[in-house]
This record gives structure tokens, C-alpha cells and sequence, in this order.
């Protein structure tokens, strides 16, 4: 007989809000779209406000009915709302009921400006017009389900097999070179490679050859001096010949002697170098991965950590292998420095700049901007390099530096949990109920870009701040574009390619994506490609913020 049980299922409702709108806001001087003598802009900014509505049909509406007709084809209002706002409903009896609300996908429109007050590049006043959105709220039914009997337990995935570096004991020996036996992670052994050994364990030691070539000059020097000058000659002659004999006997034992002092001295200087490290890292709040890291089957990633001999710092290293848009294969190190990488993280968390407006985001990559454009140091030798080998042109030297980035797995960066159930965004909620990548708790939801290089976790802005960087380095004329609508960001470069730009100061700039493989530039995806929606945060032309 089947059995059954009760499950809760959670079913969401909307309410949705018709009513007029009457609030505060603050605009801050945009000089790049502003001529001064003509007309100016300014970046609006929503401070406070207030909604008042009627209790009935038309104003207040439950889930079946939907949205208002009216404000069907408005546009989400791109200036963002405070989220919590006074509501007054007023019924047919006279009676007003005052709530606090947070509204969904709000919408303004017939709005107008009044009041406005001038002054240190600001601007103050009113703003009243009609408003829509919905407030979300669940109702839970019970529902009867089926226990399914005797369903096999899903199969646990074998874990890769990775190479541990952890010797068995058992070695191969082939004339002059010799190889040891490592396990690898699931307990299967595999063969290391073969390594030239020390003269001293092939057929006559150094030692033994020497001396065998002066026995026979002595012999001869013996042998004349005694047919001329007779014993008394000889005698001294015969006691050397004994010592060189002496020497050349016990060559095995003296070579071997200082074969041991060696190999003590070098693991003395191995115990130091180990205690200097685990030093170094405990006086730090945060590192990334300091070990050598899983090497996968085809060695595309090796991450680890090494010591600078010149500065005594550590080097936090990543091995990468990648392809460019004509399928012509690199590889590389990209390695940052670990005082770098930690000196990083604490100016990012002491930032005191809120990010509540589009003007202050601008504001708070412009400074990182500023303090890790000159950390990149083995970065932009790395690429020399690379420039130097494959003598690129200006267009393919571009290409390779962003499908290097392109290629890093995608890591959503977020400044809370890595909880579905904290965020409205439904990108960020399906992205983590499919349990992809994710950093939490990281401020401002962007690593700089020495933390990128340090960890390979980033997200669109965070790779976005580091292209411009390093871009911007080689003399590119590129922008950092972002969209508060779209929740992304992107490249703009002035290069010759077809596609999709936005013009800034009467430029082109091409876009480019960042966080997916092959994405060529001037291509991005239809939803997202209305560049009236896009902002400039950072420009080369200037290095300032916009």
C-alpha cells in the first residue's frame, strides 16, 4: 500500500499599488554631459518620500488581477527609491490606515521637478508623480505526495584523481638517473620523472680518477729518480706516493662525507624557510590558497605559493593555460606579491565611502583604481613577455589579455551570505540555488584587482576593474561602463571592431564582455544592450571617475 505525506508548498502572491508619489531629491553636478554656458545635468538622487492611495479596485489590486494597465509598458524608474516608504490608504469611510512599505519593481511616471534650490554643485527640490509596484507576500498550501519505496541512493561522484607528490619508498634506477613512486589521491601509485643523479654513483668518482692518473706520474717520476740517484733520493718520493694512495682509497668515504654535510645543510635551510612561511602567514587577517592546489588532468591551473629571495616576501603564483578568439594557445604565470595582496584587502575594508548611489560606486573604484595600478607589476611583466614572444599587434595584444580573463571561472562576489533566500535579484537567487562559485561577505560585493590576481574569484565588476587597469596600463583607450538597470558591467575599448558601442565625448567605445569564454567584442546579450542604460565609472582619457 503507498504511503504519503504532507509537504508544505509556499505559493507567491503580489498586491499590487496604484498611488501618487511626493518625495525629496539631491542632484550632484555631471560635468561630462554639462557645458556650462548652456545647460547643465545633474545625477538625481531620491532622499525620502511618501505614497498616498485609495482603498478600492483601481488602486489596490490582488494577484489575478495584475498589474495596472496604465503602467504596464513604464519602464522600471531608473533612479532608485528609497526602500521603505510611508504608505497612507484612505477608505470610503473617511479612515486612513499608515503602513510602511518596501515595494517591488517600482515605477514612476507623469513626474515633475518643482522647488529646485541651487548651490555648490548640487541641487535640491521636490519630486511628485504617479507610482506603481507590488508587495510580495506567500500563501502555503499542503499538499499529499507519494512516498516513493526502495529508490537506490543517487551515486556519489568519485573525486577526481589527483597527484599527491607522497612517496611510497619504491624507486627505479637506469644508469645515471633515478625516479621515485608517489601515490595519487584515490591510493593508485603513479611513476614521477626521471632525474639525473650525482657523478659520485657512476663507474670512477672524481676522487678515484685523480688519483690513478698521479699514481702513474709518480710512477714514472719514481722509477727515473731510482735508476740515477738511487734510495736516499726515493724514500721522501715513496712517502707521498703512500699519502696520494691513502687519498685516493678512501675517496668513496670522503665524498660521501660531504654528501651528508650537504644534504643536512639543505634540509636546516628547508626547516627555516617552512617556519618563515607559517610565520609570515599568521601574522596576516586573510590569505588565499597557499599550498600547491589540485593540479587537474590537463595542468590548465597550478596555484602556489613561493618565496620573493630578493625581498623575503612571499609570491602567490597561478599557472594558466588559455586560447584566444583564433584558437592559438598561451600559457602563463600570474603571480602578485602577498604583501600586496593583503595591503589590498585592508584598504578595500577601510574605505569609508557608502555605496548607495552611482556616484559613490564611481567614487570607490576610482580610489582602488588608484592604489593597485602600480601592484601589478609581475602582471604586466608576464605580458611583456608574452607581447615580446608572439610579436602581437595592438589589436591581437588586447584580445589575449581579455580571453585570459574571460577564461578564469566565473566567482559571484556579494557582500552578505551566499544565501538565495537574502536577495530580490533573481539572477543572484538561481545562481546560488545551482550552488555555483561564490565569495560572501566580501564590502562593496568587488575585489580589487591584486585580490583578483591573488584568488582567480571574481564577478563582472571585479574583472571589469582589473581589464581597465591593466588596459589602461599599455596605453588602450578603454572605459569601465556599468548599468544600475542591468546590475553589470563591462569593457569599452576604441579599436577598430564591429558591433555594438557607446559613444562617450564623441568616441566610439566598442563593448566587450568580460565574464564568459570566446565572447568576441561588440557583442552582449539583446536584454541588456540599450547603451542609454550603461554609465562611464572610470575613462582612460583622464583616469578620473564619471
Amino acid at each position: 500500500m503507498p504511503k504519503y505525506e504532507t509537504i508544505e508548498k509556499r505559493i507567491e502572491r503580489r498586491t499590487y499599488i496604484k498611488g501618487k508619489f511626493k518625495g525629496k531629491f539631491i542632484g550632484y553636478f555631471d560635468p561630462r554631459k554639462s557645458d556650462v554656458q548652456h545647460e547643465n545635468f545633474y545625477d538625481l538622487e531620491v532622499i525620502s518620500g511618501e505614497i498616498t492611495t485609495t482603498k478600492d479596485e483601481c488602486h489596490i489590486r490582488h494577484w489575478e488581477t495584475g498589474e495596472p494597465e496604465e503602467f504596464q509598458p513604464v519602464e522600471k524608474f531608473l533612479t532608485n527609491l528609497p526602500e521603505n516608504l510611508p504608505l497612507e490608504v484612505h477608505e470610503e469611510n473617511g479612515n486612513v490606515q499608515t503602513y510602511n512599505v518596501n515595494l517591488n519593481e517600482k515605477k514612476l511616471s507623469n513626474y515633475s521637478l518643482s522647488n529646485q534650490i541651487y548651490g555648490d554643485n548640487k541641487v535640491f527640490g521636490d519630486i511628485t508623480g504617479d507610482i506603481s509596484g507590488y508587495l510580495k507576500h506567500y500563501e502555503v498550501e499542503y499538499i499529499q505526495e507519494e512516498i516513493a519505496e526502495n529508490i537506490p541512493k543517487a551515486a556519489i561522484p568519485i573525486p577526481a584523481k589527483v597527484k599527491t607528490y607522497k612517496q611510497t619508498g619504491n624507486t627505479e634506477t637506469k644508469g645515471n638517473y633515478k625516479r621515485w613512486e608517489y601515490y595519487y589521491s584515490d591510493g593508485s601509485t603513479y611513476w614521477g620523472a626521471w632525474e639525473k643523479q650525482s657523478s659520485y654513483n657512476s663507474g670512477y668518482s672524481l676522487w678515484e680518477t685523480l688519483g690513478l692518473l698521479i699514481q702513474i706520474l709518480l710512477a714514472v717520476v719514481f722509477i727515473i729518480p731510482l735508476l740515477i740517484y738511487g734510495w736516499q733520493i726515493i724514500l721522501p718520493i715513496a712517502i707521498l706516493i703512500g699519502l696520494v694512495y691513502l687519498l685516493s682509497t678512501f675517496g668513496d668515504v670522503i665524498v660521501n662525507l660531504f654528501y651528508w654535510l650537504f644534504r643536512l645543510a639543505g634540509i636546516a635551510f628547508l626547516l627555516f624557510l617552512v617556519f618563515g612561511i607559517i610565520s609570515l602567514f599568521t601574522n596576516t587577517r586573510k590569505s588565499p590558497v597557499v599550498k600547491r592546489d589540485v593540479v587537474t588532468d590537463t595542468e590548465k591551473e597550478v596555484q602556489e605559493t613561493r618565496p620573493d629571495p630578493i625581498t623575503g616576501d612571499s609570491i602567490i603564483s597561478h599557472h594558466r593555460i588559455w586560447q584566444d578568439y583564433s584558437n592559438q594557445e598561451y600559457a602563463a604565470d600570474i603571480e602578485v606579491r602577498f604583501s600586496d595582496y593583503r595591503n589590498a584587502v585592508r584598504l578595500r575594508n577601510d574605505l569609508p565611502i557608502p555605496l548607495q548611489s552611482t556616484s559613490q560606486y564611481n567614487r570607490i573604484v576610482s580610489t582602488i583604481y588608484d592604489y593597485d595600478r602600480n601592484k601589478l607589476d609581475l602582471v604586466y611583466i608576464m605580458l611583456d613577455s608574452l607581447q615580446a614572444e608572439n610579436i602581437l599587434t595592438q589589436v591581437e595584444f588586447a584580445e589575449v589579455i581579455v580571453t585570459l580573463i574571460q577564461d578564469i571561472p566565473y566567482t559571484l562576489i556579494l557582500n552578505d551570505a551566499c544565501d538565495a533566500s537574502k536577495y530580490n535579484d533573481d539572477f543572484i537567487r538561481e545562481y546560488l540555488r545551482t550552488g555555483d562559485k561564490c565569495e560572501g561577505y566580501i564590502k562593496y560585493g568587488l575585489l580589487s584587482p591584486v585580490e583578483f590576481m591573488a584568488s582567480l574569484a571574481g564577478d563582472c565588476d571585479t574583472r571589469t576593474l582589473l581589464l581597465f587597469t591593466i588596459l589602461n596600463h599599455y596605453g588602450y583607450d578603454v572605459a569601465m561602463l556599468s548599468s544600475e538597470l542591468y546590475k553589470h558591467s563591462i569593457i569599452g575599448i576604441n579599436l577598430p571592431y564591429d558591433g555594438l558601442s557607446k559613444t562617450v565625448n564623441g568616441k566610439q567605445y566598442v563593448v566587450w564582455e568580460t565574464t564568459a569564454q570566446g565572447i568576441p567584442p561588440g557583442v552582449i546579450p539583446r536584454e541588456i544592450s540599450d547603451m542609454r542604460f550603461w554609465n562611464v565609472s572610470l575613462i582612460s582619457n583622464n583616469n578620473l571617475s564619471l
